[in-house]
């Protein structure tokens, strides 16, 4: 009896110190182990400031780097915005220019219109019965046109009958209007014709009375 006793008690004690050997193993499986402890550097006030210089030099690299950007930005809007005025006021004068060009084609074409008719009617009535003086003619070239007499040295004829209106026939003014005869003999004619041809040199320093035939003097 004694000897079961004891068996069962070693038994027992073996079963025991069993269990807290795996125990104990199973606990040391399941534990971490310890994190290593890092050192932090030690940071002196002169690191400090001159890492807080950097990051400040960084930051205002970049803003400058963001201004020129956004400067370099508003230069190419601004000359896009140049060439559109230049091109719309290039295109503005070249239509001023071609609408001012139309509507000297057209003045011309109605003062030739004009002319036309004006020449139409006089030739159907057998030519006009005055003549205004424009700018640069002369005696000579109002009777070459065609609706006065078609004949430049019939000119004597039209100073005979403005006698009261030209002092000088190699000086007409503008806007003298003078009266283009329309009766007038052959003889006339002849002699008009005569006179024109042989006159003479002239000057405007000789006078209005120079070379001038009886019949073509003032008061003859």
């Amino acid at each position: 009896m004694k000897n079961i006793t004891f068996k069962s008690l070693v038994i027992f004690c073996s079963a025991v110190l069993l269990s807290a050997l795996l125990f104990s193993m199973v606990s040391c499986a399941k534990k971490k182990p310890p994190e290593p402890v890092v050192q932090k550097p030690v940071v002196s006030a002169e690191d400090e400031a001159r890492k807080k210089a950097e990051v400040e030099a960084i930051k205002k690299s970049e803003e400058e780097a963001r201004l020129r950007e956004a400067e370099a930005k508003r230069m190419l809007e601004e000359e896009a915005a140049k060439r559109r005025e230049d091109e719309a006021r290039r295109k503005f004068e070249e239509e001023r220019l071609k609408a001012a060009e139309d509507a000297r084609k057209r003045a011309e074409e109605e003062t030739r219109a004009r002319a036309a008719e004006k020449a139409k009617v006089a030739a159907e009535a057998g030519g006009k019965a005055s003549h205004e003086v424009v700018k640069g003619e002369c005696l000579w070239n109002i009777a070459k046109n065609k609706d006065v007499y078609e004949n430049p040295f019939m000119w004597p004829l039209i100073y005979k009958a403005n006698h009261d209106k030209i002092n000088d026939p190699d000086m007409i003014y503008p806007k003298q209007v003078l009266s283009i005869p329309r009766e007038f003999s052959s003889d006339d004619k002849d002699k008009a014709t005569h006179h024109a041809k042989h006159r003479g040199e002239w000057s405007l320093h000789d006078g209005a009375e120079k070379y001038w035939e009886a019949g073509y003097k003032k008061g003859s």
